[in-house]
């Protein structure tokens, strides 16, 4: 079963969460999608609107001898990321509309089938201590508004001056 954490993010708590996750090292950040299996990281983020591909992001831990496994959607002419096989961290982004904040939020697989056995396994333990590490820091520096559901400070201070905090 994947984790998952559902966050209201203001630009300020994804810059210190960004600035937190980079200093774990191992880290690429890659689009949600891309025209060939070649994913190019990406140094920043556009600015976060309707359009999926502004919004949904892949947390690539280099760290792992797992592969990055992509796929090909014929029907999209794209290639995704196959977060299941692939030792990531799916991420979606905050965005506001008028004074409305739309939650994102991060999840990832911690098993995977190994080829090799035929079998599902999990994940090697450094991308599982990797992705614990960045629950524990959001734990540690947010407000837990429900059971998977946190607001960072920035985030906080919206809603405290009238921002709505929309649910998912």
């Amino acid at each position: 079963m994947p984790k998952l954490l559902v966050l209201y993010m203001s630009r300020e708590d994804e810059d210190q969460f960004f600035e937190y996750v980079r200093s774990l090292g191992n880290l690429l950040i890659l689009p949600g999608t891309s025209p060939s299996s070649d994913f190019v990281p990406l140094d920043s983020f556009p600015e976060p609107s309707q359009d999926e591909s502004t919004r949904r992001f892949w947390l690539h831990y280099t760290g792992t001898g797992i592969p990055l496994v992509t796929e090909h959607v014929p029907e999209k002419g794209v290639f995704v990321v196959d977060g299941f096989q692939s030792p990531v961290i799916e991420f979606w982004r905050s965005w506001m509309v008028s004074q409305v904040m739309l939650p994102g939020g991060i999840q990832a697989d911690m098993n995977y089938v190994d080829d090799e056995r035929k079998d599902l396994a999990k994940k090697p333990a450094e991308f599982r201590n990797w992705f614990e590490s960045i629950n524990s820091w959001i734990r540690k520096n947010y407000r837990r508004l429900g059971i998977y559901v946190f607001a960072g400070p920035g985030a906080q201070k919206f809603r405290d001056q009238g921002g709505i905090l929309q649910g998912r």
